[in-house]
C-alpha cells in the first residue's frame, strides 16, 4: 500500500510541477486526492509506530529507532540534492553556487527539520514550480510530531486507557473545522508549519493510533470501506470532510492493508523502496521538468521507474544499514531482558530483533500538498509549501 500510494503521488505532483493543473480535467479535485494520500500515510504511520512502542515501551530505544529510520535516508537525499543535483542544474556559476550561504543552510535546515528550507540558489529557477527542489520534505516535521504524540500516549499510559486517545484526536479535528468555518481565528502557521495541514494530519495520526489500540473491537470489512468512500463523496468538498476524513481514511486504508489478498501483495524486495520513492520522487520530477517535460503523463511515465530505482538504491546503500545499526543499538542487554519466571513473565514484552529487511515496521511515506506557483509566489524558500 505504501509503495503504490507513493508512486501514485508522483502523479499528483506531476500537475503542479508541469504547471498543468487542469490538463486531466480534474480541476480542484487533484488537490483533494493529494490530501487523501497524505491522510493515508499518516494513518498507517500512527498505527505501526504505536505498535512499535507497545512492543518495547522504552523512551530512549524508541527515539533511536525513529531517528535511524528516517535520518540516514534524509541525510543522503539532502547531500545528493545540494552537492550533486544542485550544481548540475543551477543557473549560477559553480563559485557563486558554493559561496552562497543558502547552499549550506539547505543541508542543516532540512536535517534539523524545524525550520526547513526548500530552495537552492538558482536551482530549477525557470521551472513552472520554481520554489522547491524537494517539496515532499515538508511533512517530515509532522511525522516527527506524530512520533512525539506516540511518546505522550505511551508515557502517560493512555494506551492502557485507550478511550482517552479520543481526547487527543478530537481537539485537532475540532480546531481545524472551527478555523475553516471562520468560528475562531488561528495563525496561519503553528510550530513553523501551516496550521490547516498540521491540525488535520495530527488528528488522523491520532486516529491511526486509536485504530491500533482498538484493533480487537473494530470490524474490518469491505462494506465498511465502501461506506467510507460514500461518506467522503457526500461531504466533499465542504469543511465537514476535514472531520470525517480522520475516521474514513484510517478505516479504509488499514482495512485494505490487512484484508488485501496475498496474491495482490508486492514482493518485499520491491516494497522496501517506498521511503526512497518519497525522498527522490519530487527531485526526479523537477529534473524532468527542467529537461523539458511539460506534460504530466511524460513526468509520470519517466518519473515512476526512475524514482523506483533510486528508492531501491536508497534502501540498499543507506536505509538498510541504518536499520542494522538501530538493531545493534537498541537490542536489549541481558540485564534489560524481562524475567521469564512464571510470576514475572508478563512484566515487560520482549523486544524482537529487527531484521535487515523490516516487515512489521515498514518505512513511513508522506507527501506534500501543493498549490499553483502563482498562489505562493511571495513565499520565501524557508516557508512550508501548502
Amino acid at each position: 500500500m505504501r509503495l503504490v500510494i507513493a508512486c501514485g503521488v508522483i502523479g499528483f505532483h506531476a500537475m503542479p510541477i508541469t504547471g498543468d493543473y487542469d490538463g486531466w480535467g480534474w480541476g480542484q479535485h487533484w488537490y483533494h486526492y493529494g490530501t487523501l494520500t497524505v491522510a493515508a500515510f499518516m494513518a498507517m504511520s500512527g498505527f505501526f509506530v504505536m505498535k512499535t512502542w507497545e512492543r518495547d515501551p522504552h523512551l530512549v530505544r524508541y527515539w533511536v529507532r525513529r531517528a535511524l529510520r528516517i535520518m540516514p535516508g534524509l541525510l543522503a537525499v539532502v547531500l545528493v540534492s545540494a552537492f550533486v543535483l544542485g550544481p548540475l542544474v543551477t543557473t549560477r556559476s559553480a563559485g557563486e553556487y558554493f559561496s552562497d550561504s543558502r547552499t549550506w543552510s539547505f543541508v542543516w535546515h532540512n536535517l534539523l527539520l524545524f525550520p526547513q528550507q526548500y530552495d537552492l540558489p538558482g536551482v530549477f529557477a525557470d521551472n513552472p514550480y520554481p520554489l522547491a527542489i524537494n517539496g515532499s520534505l515538508w511533512c517530515l516535521p509532522v511525522e516527527v510530531l506524530g512520533y512525539a504524540m506516540v511518546t505522550v500516549v505511551g508515557v502517560l499510559g493512555i494506551n492502557r486507557r485507550r478511550y482517552l486517545i479520543f481526547l487527543v484526536a478530537v481537539p485537532f479535528a475540532a480546531l481545524l473545522v472551527l478555523r475553516v468555518t471562520g468560528v475562531i481565528a488561528l495563525p496561519d502557521t503553528m510550530l513553523l508549519l501551516l496550521t490547516n495541514p498540521l491540525l488535520q494530519y495530527m488528528a488522523i495520526y491520532a486516529m491511526g493510533i486509536a485504530t491500533w489500540l482498538y484493533r480487537d473491537r473494530i470490524p474490518l470489512s469491505w462494506w465498511g470501506v465502501a461506506a467510507a468512500v460514500v461518506i467522503e463523496f457526500l461531504v466533499y468538498p465542504g469543511p465537514v470532510a476535514d472531520i470525517t476524513r480522520a475516521v474514513t481514511v484510517p478505516y479504509a486504508i488499514l482495512t485494505i492493508g490487512t484484508r488485501l489478498p496475498s496474491w495482490l501483495c508486492l514482493p518485499n524486495w520491491l516494497t522496501v523502496a517506498s521511503f526512497g520513492v518519497f525522498l527522490y520522487g519530487f527531485p526526479v520530477e523537477q529534473t524532468l521538468a527542467w529537461l523539458g517535460a511539460d506534460n504530466p503523463w511524460q513526468v509520470i511515465g519517466a518519473g515512476v521507474p526512475i524514482a523506483l530505482l533510486l528508492g531501491l538504491a536508497s534502501w540498499h546503500l543507506v536505509e538498510k544499514h541504518g536499520l542494522r545499526l538501530r538493531a545493534t543499538l537498541t537490542d536489549r542487554r541481558p540485564d534489560d531482558r524481562p524475567d521469564t519466571r512464571p510470576d514475572t513473565a508478563a512484566a515487560e514484552p520482549r523486544t524482537e530483533r529487527i531484521p535487515a529487511v523490516l516487515g512489521s515496521d515498514p518505512p513511513t511515506v508522506e507527501l506534500p500538498v501543493l498549490r499553483p506557483a502563482t498562489e505562493i509566489s511571495g513565499i520565501s524558500g524557508r516557508r512550508p509549501i501548502a
